[in-house]
């Protein structure tokens, strides 16, 4: 039995039919070379590595009269053909027909009475390749520890290694805990993390000082620390629909630009999805004259640290979309990114990686609803505009059923006020771009997902970077895809 931390627990008070909070990832596949049985492969490989993944094996149990996080309690019996499911695309199976496929699958709820997770197996694919959908729920997993997983859903050679048989599962269901047990462990809980606060008041004394120094040396500078969003029109209450787009650039593209630039991956990334949003917003007759706020995820992991939770904290920083040269725009993120991240490190030592708060499942839940019936987020003032993440993926290849993994596109979550989610995943020489969207807010998602090629060539361009004949071939065989 194991507690989930506040930040695991708040995705599942903030959950809604409106607003799913699970993630998830579009693997794309080439043609097997055996041309055998795709979906029975699948599932027989992950049968036998479910005991590798703690996740796959444990389901959520309530605290009584909710107040506290639920814990998490192990599932002896995991019911593979809920879990693991087969489908097909219809002929001709394009790239289209697959991303509105993963936009409505996306919009459908994990149940909670059982593990938080499932795999669509989807075949049909033009060209004779096929698709492997992951859906996870957020409270059990982010970013880092999706990676960390891959390596055993999928393998990193075409013949992965045997895993030795383990003893066979029980007939009986997880053990249950007991009322007493449950409440125990609250108050348990409770006052370990006083404990452990207690021990963090000289990080929070040195944090509160740093902050102080800086606030400062704003005022010194006349400078303003406080980064105010625009509303936009992605800053609404969302619809249970999605919409979905994707694209993929070159990573050593992005490192060349990056090097002319004396700049960042993560700079590069940033000033793309600025120039893309800024002409989407400018064809919508919808800019707004003041810059756009993006909020970034940033990892709280110790290297190594393949826990299957939640370790990430935020940062904001300006898009500079009120910027129209696209070298001006860079050089303006990078200075944003840079004091963004000076102002999380005075405090980053003193944030506490969970908190209980008694009653936060009542609470928070019933302000999730509000917001949903209400929309609220369609009046309230805007804190960020989108969410922009960039989670860095193997470099090695990785395989399915023998057959190589050619893109890892990610499915983030859209939510009130925050209607568009870009998620860039690396693997290998691919920057996979996933763009997750509520379909009333922004139906068009593909042409924003397009402007993300189109906003790049135009940074390559300013910053005079021309392709090596390696980038060529690369970015022509990812085309015919």
């Amino acid at each position: 039995m194991e507690r989930l931390s506040t930040l695991d627990a708040s995705f599942l008070y903030m959950e809604t039919p409106e607003t799913p909070m699970h993630v998830a990832g579009l693997g794309i596949f080439a043609p097997p070379p055996s041309g055998g049985d795709v979906f029975k492969s699948f599932h027989d490989h992950v049968a036998a590595r479910l005991h590798l993944l703690p996740f796959f094996e444990r389901k959520l149990n309530a605290i009584p009269a909710s107040v506290d996080n639920p814990v998490w309690i192990h599932e002896a019996n995991v019911d593979l053909d809920y879990h693991i499911r087969q489908m097909a695309v219809p002929r001709p199976g394009t790239m289209e027909q697959l991303r509105t496929l993963i936009a409505r699958l996306h919009m459908i709820l994990l149940d909670r009475s059982r593990p938080l997770w499932q795999y669509y197996v989807i075949e049909g694919l033009e060209g004779g390749g096929f698709a492997i959908y992951v859906k996870m729920h957020h409270s059990g997993i982010d970013g880092g520890a999706g990676m960390a997983a891959l390596d055993i859903i999928f393998g990193s050679s075409p013949d992965p290694t045997p895993i030795a048989q383990r003893p066979a599962r029980t007939l009986s269901g997880a053990s249950e805990p007991t009322l007493l047990e449950l409440v125990g462990k609250t108050y348990e809980d409770f006052w370990q993390q006083q404990r452990r606060m207690l021990e963090t008041l000289p990080d929070v004394g040195k944090a509160l000082a740093n902050i102080g120094r800086r606030l400062i040396e704003d005022l010194g500078r006349g400078s303003n620390a406080f980064v105010i969003a625009p509303k936009t029109i992605f800053n609404v209450a969302v619809s249970k629909q999605r919409s979905f787009g994707t694209t993929t650039i070159s990573l050593s593209e992005v490192k060349a630009v990056g090097n002319a630039t004396e700049s960042k991956v993560n700079d590069i990334v940033m000033a793309v999805c600025a120039g893309a949003l800024r002409r989407y917003l400018l064809e919508h007759s919808a800019l707004p004259k003041e810059s756009l706020v993006a909020a970034l995820p940033v990892s709280l992991r110790e290297p190594g640290n393949t826990e299957m939770n939640n370790q990430v904290t935020m940062m904001l920083c300006s898009l500079s979309t009120d910027i129209a040269d696209p070298m001006t725009r860079l050089t303006a993120i990078v200075a944003s990114s840079r004091d963004s991240k000076a102002r999380l490190g005075d405090v980053k030592g003193a944030m506490p990686t969970d908190i209980t708060i008694l009653g936060a499942p009542v609470v928070m839940t019933g302000l999730a609803e509000w917001m949903g019936r209400t929309k609220a987020a369609d009046r309230l003032p805007a804190m960020v505009n989108v969410l922009i993440s960039n989670v860095p993926g193997p470099r090695k290849p990785m395989y399915c059923a023998g057959a190589q993994l050619e893109n890892y596109f990610p499915v983030s979550i859209p939510s009130h006020g925050g209607a568009l989610n870009i998620t860039v995943q690396s693997y290998m020489d691919n920057l996979d771009f996933g763009l997750i969207a509520c379909r009333t807010a922004v139906p068009d998602i593909q042409r924003m997902a397009d402007m993300l090629v189109e906003e790049f060539q135009a940074l390559k361009q300013a910053a005079h970077i021309r392709p090596s004949t390696d980038d060529i071939e690369s970015i022509e065989i990812g085309a015919a895809k």
